[in-house]
């Protein structure tokens, strides 16, 4: 069989090697960290609690074959995420559902309520721009008031933008909830985090004997492309699988795609639980969007001790000591699509070279989508 070599070792990276080495392929997995997981990496703090580097990652999932596909690694605990947004001392659930506009509206929540079940009738949800649309101006009222004191705040901030310049794929996700569901994913079927934890699921992916990862290796100091593939300076004929930045990949000979970053500050308290839900959003402060609590998704019995995580977004800057980490491509901006096509263009002339994951691919994936991303190319290399 072929032998295969793999650039990074998140979860896109792992589900392709095991796929693939499951086929009789050899595969080397090169990592530049010294640890394996990608933005998925978690581990176990100094007082036990098992918490995520990179933010918080709840997977989950509606499609059978990812499903029963990352359950051969590690079950799912169950974990059904219930975010809560705190707004002008009010406390409601999101998305926005009945319970929320209860809160918001007071008065007129029945009145809107009952619109909305007469106008979207069999709906389990509708999105926030349908809301607005409705031709009745208490549910008008209250869906700007969604719009510009939950939405509009929060992913300005997030984006570093006006809500308006935002990609429209994004704006489309906000989701208004018919009905008293809490789940912020509430069109999937499977939720849950991985009952050992993300770091050792992946670990549990590149256990096979077809597989060998090598960290501290940086594709820049083994990959080269120079009218064709090199590895280590000589001449390679199988396939490369990058999953790295692209611009990244050709020394950024037409510059820099544009990411945005997070500055994700931990805390440990000396409390059983900081929060009642694992995610509080907050739109309204001028710089943190979130406060996350890991025990609550994990459902560890560590006793006397919590710890948080306040996520504070910016501009991805390679050198910046607090956003040097790229987390979400802008695909809002037009030059950033036509940059990337560039690249995109350059990849073409090497038929052996395949790119995987959102830092090559520049597009957004949650864990589901890399992971079916991952059997798509599967299917073409095989």
């Amino acid at each position: 069989m072929a032998e295969i070599i793999i650039f990074g070792s998140g979860i896109s990276s792992a589900t392709i090697a095991r796929k693939l080495a499951e086929d009789g392929h050899k595969i080397t997995v090169y990592e530049k960290m010294d640890r394996i997981g990608g933005n998925c990496y978690d581990y176990v703090d100094a007082h036990g609690v098992l918490v995520h580097k990179y933010g918080p990652h709840i997977f989950h999932t509606s499609n059978e074959e990812v499903y029963q596909f990352i359950t051969r690694f590690d079950k799912l605990n169950g974990f059904i995420n219930t975010v809560k947004v705190s707004v002008n001392d009010l406390l409601f659930p999101l998305p926005i559902n009945y319970e929320s506009i209860a809160t918001i509206s007071k008065l007129d929540a029945e009145h809107i309520i009952n619109v909305l079940k007469e106008k979207f009738v069999d709906r389990a949800t509708i999105t926030l721009y349908e809301m607005k649309a409705v031709e009745d101006a208490k549910v008008s009222k209250c869906a700007e008031y969604i719009w510009n004191n939950v939405f509009a705040n929060y992913t300005s901030k997030m984006w570093g933008m006006p809500i308006q310049q935002v990609d429209s794929s994004i704006i489309n996700r906000i989701k208004v909830v018919l009905g008293n569901g809490e789940s912020y994913f509430p069109e999937d079927k499977y939720q849950g985090l991985p009952t050992k934890g993300y770091t050792n699921l992946i670990k549990s992916m590149f256990d096979h004997e077809n597989i060998k990862v090598v960290l501290n290796s940086h594709s820049k100091d083994i990959l080269s492309i120079d009218g064709s593939l090199q590895i280590n300076g000589k001449k390679f004929e199988g396939n490369v699988i990058y999953c790295g930045l692209i611009d990244e990949l050709f020394d950024y000979k037409f510059g820099e795609l544009e990411f945005r970053s997070l500055d994700i500050k931990f805390e440990s308290h000396n409390v059983d639980k900081f929060q009642n839900v694992a995610v509080i959003n907050y739109p309204a402060d001028p710089k943190m969007t979130r406060i996350c609590e890991y025990k609550n998704m994990t459902f560890q019995s560590v006793h006397d001790w919590t710890t948080i995580s306040k996520e504070f977004p910016g501009n991805y800057d390679k050198n910046s000591s607090s956003f040097s980490t790229p987390f979400y491509p802008v695909t809002s901006n037009k030059n950033n699509l036509s940059l990337y096509e560039l690249y995109l263009q350059e990849t073409k002339k090497y038929n052996n070279l395949h790119l995987l994951g959102r830092l090559s691919q520049y597009k957004y994936y949650d864990m589901d989508d890399a992971i079916s991303a991952a059997f798509e190319l599967y299917k073409k290399i095989k």
